[in-house]
């Protein structure tokens, strides 16, 4: 991987990490709710804005997106009182977005995920490979459908520090240590198998990508 991208990966992970003390320290500190709205809000906002701007109908999406702000300024008392649904919102939403990614690939038909990932590292892949990618797929399912459960239960009947400890301190190291069980897995299941990281993956997901955009044009 070229050091440009290293720098925007190191750059991403960075900014995951400073958003996630922030939304913490949010949550956990009295007086400090304004800024757990602004989180809420304010990627939204930014999305939204670059949206509107990009598209041919900019000419009233515009105006339309300054009335929405001018109507949340307006309503940012109530809001603000309630800043960790818009938090638990997110962070349910997007572990279920993930689920929903790779459990789709499951349906008959479909490639799994992860055996589309292997392939790209390994090239055609043999039956009993293709079967645990399969289970991986699933398995990566799973853990993000008990994520997306689990801040829902702590959000619902725990305190709010309690839930963003979890969501924003423990759910990654949690991703993390599931690559790691897998790796270990692998090694057990498919011992003759040729040893390969995350970022191969990620190395072979981009080249493809490339190749798919330059026989495009």
């Amino acid at each position: 991987m070229s050091a440009a991208r290293l720098l925007r990966a190191a750059g991403v992970v960075a900014a995951i990490v400073a958003y996630q003390c922030a939304a913490h320290h949010a949550a956990a500190t009295p007086g400090a709710h304004g800024l757990g709205l602004a989180l809420v809000i304010g990627p939204l906002l930014l999305i939204t804005l670059s949206a509107a701007m990009r598209s041919d109908a900019r000419a009233w999406l515009l105006p339309l997106w300054a009335l929405a702000c001018v109507v949340l300024w307006l309503g940012r008392a109530p809001l603000t009182a309630h800043f960790g649904w818009g938090l638990w919102l997110e962070h349910a939403s997007f572990n279920l977005a993930l689920a929903w990614m790779f459990g789709r690939t499951l349906v008959s038909g479909r490639e799994p995920l992860c055996t589309q990932f292997a392939t790209m590292v390994h090239g055609r892949l043999e039956p009993r490979v293709a079967r645990y990618t399969r289970r991986v797929t699933l398995a990566w399912t799973l853990f993000f459908v008990a994520t997306a459960l689990v801040s829902t239960v702590l959000f619902a009947g725990a305190s709010i520090v309690a839930w963003s400890t979890f969501a924003n301190y423990l759910a990654l190291p949690l991703v993390g240590l599931m690559f790691v069980a897998e790796y270990a897995c692998r090694r057990i299941a498919l011992p003759d198998m040729e040893p390969s990281s995350i970022m191969d993956a990620v190395r072979a997901y981009l080249h493809s990508m490339q190749m798919r955009r330059s026989g495009a044009q």
